[in-house]
């Protein structure tokens, strides 16, 4: 695949697998309000018929062989996604979004392991979006414009609480990655960074992270070997999490200590990025980082 925004310039079509679902109906303007060229839907009850001018398939081999698309989103239950998934994998798409939480972690181990090259989001997550070009996923996007922040986050909602204190600020998003919250997510927090920084709008990287995994270290050793070049920033919460018990998501949990809240905010500070508390600290700062040194984007 070529550089993520320069694949997606193209306008690549989309198949959306539950497109006639309460979710899909719903989510159906939003995604084309950014720009997503939505060319199929999947629906084995409705096959052969149409949605708002979009054909219906049996499957998503059916839709991409008959449309081009090289790109699926899945609105399905957690218990469909294996085959939903494999499904599409097979097809050849070569960008697969899966925002279902609850996936049992031996179907997402066997996705994984079918994804080969195709960029894989998810489980778990609010999506992926690059403002007035592509939305796939469920984030709030009516006050999100194009700008020079990149995010990539764990946890949906407070990805969502920073975004609208960035837009407060009138501050854009460059690529907006949810990795998802589960413990073994299919994009790893460092790739996902790393292909948000890559993004040539991007000129500061927010991270939003939580306790549980190794997902923020591994973002700071990405700075240490000059992988990340941008400016980071981040917000970590779990500060007051003790113990070897989940909190929220499956992926929020420290085992023998690792993963804990201290020790990722000392790596990242480590490494270079600052550290914030709360989703306005960290907009406020971003937003004096920007009026400080102003460039053609920030300036937009």
């Amino acid at each position: 695949m070529k550089p993520l925004r320069e694949w997606l310039e193209g306008r690549p079509g989309v198949v959306v697998h539950g497109l006639a679902s309460r979710t899909g109906r719903n989510q159906l303007a939003a995604l084309r309000a950014q720009g997503t060229r939505v060319v199929a839907g999947v629906s084995g009850r409705q096959a052969g018929t149409e949605l708002d001018g979009i054909p219906l398939f049996a499957s998503t081999g059916d839709a991409c062989r008959a449309t081009g698309a090289t790109v699926a989103l899945l609105f399905v239950p957690a218990e469909h996604v294996r085959p939903a998934a494999l499904e599409a994998l097979e097809a050849g798409v070569e960008l697969l979004v899966i925002p279902a939480e609850g996936v049992p972690v031996m179907d997402a181990l066997v996705v994984a392991e079918a994804a080969g090259d195709t960029l894989v989001v998810g489980p778990n997550s609010p999506g992926l979006i690059v403002p007035g070009l592509i939305k796939l996923g469920f984030m709030p996007s009516g006050r999100l414009r194009p700008g020079p922040v990149g995010l990539v986050s764990r946890s949906g909602t407070l990805s969502y609480e920073v975004s609208l204190h960035l837009a407060e600020r009138g501050i854009g998003i460059s690529t907006w990655i949810g990795v998802g919250g589960d413990v073994a997510p299919f994009l790893p927090m460092r790739e996902a960074a790393e292909l948000v920084a890559a993004d040539p709008q991007t000129e500061l990287l927010v991270i939003v992270g939580e306790v549980g995994g190794t997902g923020e270290e591994s973002v700071a050793q990405s700075i240490v070997d000059g992988q990340l070049t941008v400016p980071v920033h981040a917000m970590i919460v779990g500060g007051r999490v003790v113990g070897d018990e989940p909190v929220g998501h499956a992926g929020a949990v420290m085992l023998g200590g690792a993963g804990g809240y201290e020790g990722k905010v000392a790596r990242l500070r480590a490494a270079g990025a600052t550290v914030h508390s709360t989703p306005w600290e960290l907009a406020d700062d971003i937003a004096a980082r920007l009026a400080a040194t102003p460039t053609t984007i920030g300036e937009q």
